[in-house]
């Protein structure tokens, strides 16, 4: 079983990666995924939005029983300081739309979760509520 399993939105986001895993369809409570498998490493993509997060996280979670599991994507950075292709490792977690926040344990900075892509004037709205 893989040790180590990754929930993207698109599969544009981690193509580069998965180009040359296997890929197998599978069905999860009624919907269909597609996963990419290599060695102990399994991803999948779920769409957009966090409950598309969340039913490819609980399929993933369900048929794999992976370690670990690592959301990753693109990310509209509210930091300037942060550059294209650069990784980030939250150390809290904020969903923008009720404010409630999760520790990772790990990391450092905060990223914010947004229901959409965010304009550029909803992005400044964001850096300085946050």
């Amino acid at each position: 079983m893989p040790e180590v399993a990754i929930v993207a939105a698109l599969e544009r986001e981690i193509w580069p990666l998965v180009r040359r895993w296997h890929a197998s369809d599978r069905e999860y409570s009624g919907r269909r995924f597609r996963f990419f498998e290599s060695g102990h490493r399994v991803a999948v993509c779920g769409g957009i939005g966090p409950h598309a997060a969340r039913r490819a996280a609980e399929a993933i979670i369900s048929l794999y029983r992976p370690a670990i599991v690592q959301s990753v994507g693109f990310a509209g950075a509210l930091d300037q300081s942060l550059r294209v292709g650069q990784l980030f490792e939250p150390r809290q977690v904020i969903d923008a739309s009720d404010g409630s926040r999760a520790n990772t344990g790990s990391g450092s900075g905060t990223l914010v979760s947004f229901s959409s892509v965010a304009s550029r004037d909803q992005k400044s709205r964001l850096a300085t509520a946050y």
